[in-house]
């Protein structure tokens, strides 16, 4: 089996000891809780800000400490969380030491944020900050374009309303312009400081937007076509590249946003578009590797365009589409690639045999759905969970011993609440894109429990 020197190597870095989970949401860190005790952990520890929506590990396998951390968006949840880890509460310095009295115990990143301590503790993996610097919007075209990447013109401008509407008319193709913020504050994603410029009033909003967050924007027109990815990993002996991934990105009707909503493999652009995209991420990784000497996972986000793909951000980490993926190969553990690749510790594989392994996989067996925090909470405890059918009328309860075609959730979120809507790869069509289905699929969630999201139109494909 060709991975599994990858398992090995796995097994002997985590084998026997205990792990801290570092971040991330409580009902998130179950998959991961149960790899780490498969691959021989002794226990587990989550760190985590928000208990979330869906299953909990298993008290058998871990423990955990929650921080209760609230935000009015996911990235001030995940800035506040990583203020939590630069400087832990007394509450989580006290569980650590109980449950890591010698100090030996190995600390992994639970989420975008990684903070390189916790507490006294190094955190194995942890990203470097030139690397996370290039997830800053305002720098990306820069590299792209040192790196021989395709892109459409972009200007990057300061917030004043001159220099934002010069920019804007210059820019605009016929559909608007998109506008999206600096770093100024530190990470940030899930489209929260995008903006869809369409008119005067738009324009009024984004500006008085970004003048409390950003120092710069860039400026772009807005592109047409389905939003997507292109992942890949950074070996020592090259970059693997792996399939395309669909980003479900909504357009709330009347509003200036870009909701994003999940991701899905079920779309396939063509074998030209596939090729292209694969080359991008070639051309990006050894960019990456050869710049800031990066190692480990990346995503390249943008849009298939009637022109081909076009890029719009660089996310030098694990993006999520990545996890979809991984159902397909359920023996890869990327979380602790990841960390490995980073630490520099040995894999058991290179660039080659992951690429091989991931494509084959997530080509035969796809995944996916839509997923967003509300901005409602749930008036009831715990986790709801409804079987759905689609039909001619749209998503409906499926009704007893009929087999549904998706499994929606709700329940808590960091800000509000949470909907994650699985679909099922055995009713759901490989090719087109799944943007619709989502778009009826939030809509059900906001009849049936009062979700909030409004009215909701999807991407159009063009190509």
């Amino acid at each position: 089996m060709p991975l599994e020197p990858l398992r090995r190597a796995m097994e002997a870095l985590v084998g026997g000891r205990r792990v801290v989970l570092a971040g991330g949401v409580l009902a998130g860190s179950a998959p991961r809780v149960r790899r780490l005790r498969e691959l021989g952990a002794e226990r587990v520890l989550v760190v985590a800000g928000s208990v979330g929506t869906g299953e909990l590990p298993s008290p058998e396998d871990a423990e955990w400490v929650v921080t209760d951390l609230l935000g009015g968006d996911i990235v001030a949840t995940l800035r506040a969380e990583e203020a939590m880890l630069a400087d832990p509460p007394t509450e989580v310095l006290e569980a650590l030491d109980t449950f890591d009295r010698a100090g030996r115990a190995l600390v992994l990143g639970n989420g975008p944020p990684t903070a390189a301590r916790l507490g006294e503790r190094a955190v194995f993996g942890a990203r470097l900050p030139e690397w996370a610097a290039l997830e800053d919007k305002t720098v990306v075209d820069e590299c792209f374009d040192h790196w021989g990447v395709t892109r459409v013109p972009s200007e990057i401008v300061p917030v004043t309303p001159a220099a934002l509407r010069r920019a804007a008319a210059a820019l605009e193709a016929g559909l608007g312009t998109a506008w999206a913020g600096d770093a100024r504050h530190g990470f940030h994603g899930g489209a929260e400081l995008v903006r869809w410029v369409r008119s005067e009033r738009d324009a009024a909003e984004a500006e008085a937007f970004f003048k409390a967050h950003c120092d710069t924007v860039r400026v772009m027109p807005f592109l047409e076509g389905v939003p997507c990815s292109i992942h890949g990993f950074v070996f020592p002996d090259g970059v693997a590249r792996l399939r395309p991934v669909e980003l479900v990105s909504l357009r709330p009707v009347g509003r200036p946003r870009i909701l994003y909503a999940g991701c899905a493999t079920f779309w396939d652009p063509s074998d030209a578009d596939r090729a292209e995209m694969r080359e991008v991420a070639r051309r990006t990784g050894e960019g990456l590797a050869a710049s800031v000497g990066y190692r480990g996972a990346f995503t390249v986000d943008g849009v298939l365009t009637e022109e081909g793909f076009r890029p719009t951000e660089l996310n030098p980490r694990l993006g999520a589409g990545v996890g979809t993926m991984g159902r397909a190969v359920p023996d890869v553990p990327f979380d602790l690639l990841q960390c490995a690749l980073v630490a520099g510790h040995r894999t058991g594989v290179g660039a080659t045999e992951l690429e091989e392994a991931v494509v084959a996989g997530a080509d035969a067996s796809r995944a996916g759905g839509t997923w967003a925090l509300s901005p409602v909470a749930p008036r009831f405890d715990g986790t709801a969970v409804d079987d759905l059918v689609l039909d001619d009328g749209g998503w409906r309860l499926a009704e007893p011993g009929e087999h549904p075609t998706a499994r929606l959730s709700y329940g808590p979120g960091s800000a509000g609440g949470f909907v994650r809507v699985q679909f099922d790869p055995g009713r759901t069509p490989i090719g087109p894109s799944v943007a619709r289905r989502a778009v009826a699929a939030l809509s059900f969630a906001d009849q049936r429990h009062g979700t909030g999201f409004g009215p909701l139109e999807p991407s159009r494909p063009v190509r």
